[in-house]
């Protein structure tokens, strides 16, 4: 069932209230649901997105097909919320948590839409990894084009998602892509030009009328495509 999650009248309300929120994500072996996920992103998203951007009064819905309901003055935004991580990686994450193999390891490698691995199997890798065998790494700017290959792939995803029964589409769409993928530090700009690139050619902006990237420290807007620094609801 629809949930109001706040609403404000203004943007100081707005901030306020955003700060009341409980956005408090657990750990993947905590208990941790794609509901917790979307709200931590919903709410750093519009601590960070300039007020100029969103019409007051507004209010939030938290729904389902699009994730949000953003009702404004001027329009009503329907945000769809998505995670980029791999599964394995996902896997992976939860059984060092549960205190498996050491916790020093080195960032592992992906490949967006891999075969799915069994437990037994990630268990095995974990426990065989040799922390003197760092793998392949990362040349020149092959960071930031996999990780514009990886946010373009759960675009793509998403793309395909909107345009099946059910799912309601409002005046304007946005899509929130949470960025988790397993990468060394990337040059932000850079890696941003080759994914407004890719989101141009797969034609995501037919469907979403703004595509947002977020990871722990920015948020990526496309078409632009910008860069913020990510605010904290406080």
């Amino acid at each position: 069932m629809p949930e109001t999650i706040l609403t404000a009248a203004t943007p100081a309300e707005l901030q306020i209230k955003l700060g009341q929120l409980d956005i408090a994500v657990p750990l993947r072996s905590e208990g941790r649901r794609t509901d917790h996920v979307e709200r931590y992103c919903v709410a750093h998203l519009l601590a960070t997105i300039p007020p100029e951007d969103l019409s007051f009064p507004l209010t939030l819905v938290h729904s389902d097909r699009p994730d949000f309901l953003l009702a404004m003055s001027a329009a009503e935004v329907g945000i769809e919320h998505t995670e980029a991580v791999p599964e394995n990686v996902a896997q992976s994450m939860f059984l060092r948590e549960k205190g498996l193999g050491s916790a020093i390891y080195f960032t592992p490698r992906a490949l967006p839409g891999e075969p799915r691995k069994t437990f037994g199997e990630l268990r095995d890798e974990i426990l065989s990894q040799d922390l003197d065998d760092s793998g392949q790494g990362w040349e020149g700017d092959s960071a930031e084009r996999e990780w514009a290959a990886a946010m373009a792939y759960f675009v793509k995803e998403k793309m395909r998602k909107a345009g099946a029964p059910g799912f309601v589409r409002y005046p304007v769409n946005w899509l929130m892509v949470y960025d988790n993928w397993p990468l060394p530090a990337i040059e932000a700009s850079q890696a941003a030009g080759y994914l407004a690139q890719l989101l141009w050619e797969a034609g995501a902006f037919a469907i979403f009328d703004v595509v947002f990237v977020l990871d722990d420290s920015r948020i990526w807007q496309f078409p632009g495509p910008l860069v913020y620094s990510l605010v904290k609801p406080n």
